[in-house]
């Protein structure tokens, strides 16, 4: 009767053991359970975007990974309920600025734990590609005020500053050769630098008097220039991430490294270019860390879990028997 009694126990517990295990082996694939959902915001006019059939290989990239789900906003205004669920808000270079009570939205969404991935672009020869001004001002809404993305205030451009390199541009003084090798990956952004060899890039400029939170700038020879041609600033920072509480900020001034324009240097698009789209590829990574999970090794742990208690179960059962005769 005891034997009985003791099996018994056993099968209760391997069948609680089944009930509460298996099923978290399937949820740590599913939507709800195991992805990041990233939300693409392309509402604000922005330059680069699917609308304008110039900035889909990115996105693609992303839904390529089962890790990420994304979202694209293309209408419409930024709203808490469509940032509801997610994990990390990417805007790239928007064309017209964001309201107050968008700012509001940003900034709420920061503080509560989101992660915030900026893009911006440069001015050359009188382009006015990039608008770091609406960028700025949903920085001016966070904790952290010691970075900006460079504005350059003269006549009529607002619209920043662009690097050029004579040493190492490619093509054209504005398209620039970076060593993936230089990053500064101190302060846990390792992450950001994974595999980087080179990256071809053409940016603005970042302002900051805290070194620390630049994760790549340009090599000692570049300098970031006015729309008139004068230098202004002297191996500028292009890349920055750091942390405000349990969220990541990335700004990047560059959306065209990111794009499907076709880069003249190396005749491909963009985003295929050298390094570029392995760069963004780990921006999210480090992004994504630490509520990414590999669903994998999840599922490798519970089924072994599984397999392990079945076998101590089973060979304890044929003991029982063999005792009771």
């Amino acid at each position: 009767m005891a034997h009985t009694t003791r099996q018994q126990i056993i099968v209760g517990m391997m069948v609680i053991l089944l009930i509460f295990v298996v099923p978290q082996v399937g949820a740590s694939s599913s939507v709800e359970e195991g992805q990041i959902t990233i939300v693409i915001d392309f509402s604000h006019d922005q330059l680069f975007s699917p609308i304008n059939r110039n900035f889909s290989q990115a996105i693609d990239h992303l839904q390529d990974y089962p890790e990420y789900f994304v979202r694209i906003l293309e209408k419409g205004k930024l709203t808490a309920e469509n940032l509801s669920r997610s994990h990390i808000l990417v805007i790239p270079n928007p064309g017209r600025n964001y309201s107050s009570s968008e700012h509001e939205v940003i900034s709420n969404y920061v503080n509560r734990g989101g992660s915030l991935f900026l893009l911006s672009d440069y001015q050359v020869d009188g382009r006015q590609i990039g608008n770091p001004i609406a960028l700025n001002d949903i920085l001016q809404k966070l904790p952290e005020d010691r970075i900006r993305f460079t504005t350059f205030l003269e006549g009529n451009n607002t619209q920043g500053d662009a690097i050029i390199d004579p040493v190492n541009s490619i093509g054209i003084p504005y398209n620039i050769q970076i060593n993936g090798s230089d990053f500064n990956t101190n302060f846990n952004r390792d992450l950001l630098a994974i595999e980087l060899k080179s990256l071809i890039i053409a940016a603005g400029s970042l302002s900051t008097y805290i070194s620390p939170l630049l994760v790549s700038t340009g090599a000692e020879t570049s300098t970031a220039v006015a729309i008139n041609g004068r230098p202004i600033n002297y191996q500028p920072g292009w890349l920055a991430a750091f942390e405000i509480g349990n969220s990541r900020i990335v700004l990047c001034t560059s959306t065209t490294m990111f794009s499907d324009t076709t880069c003249i240097a190396t005749n491909q698009s963009w985003f295929q270019s050298m390094d570029n789209s392995l760069l963004w590829s780990n921006i999210f990574r480090w992004m994504s860390f630490p509520l990414l999970q590999d669903p994998t090794s999840i599922m490798i742990f519970f089924v072994v879990l599984v397999l392990v208690a079945g076998f101590v179960v089973f060979v304890y059962v044929l003991w029982l028997k063999k005792r009771g005769r």
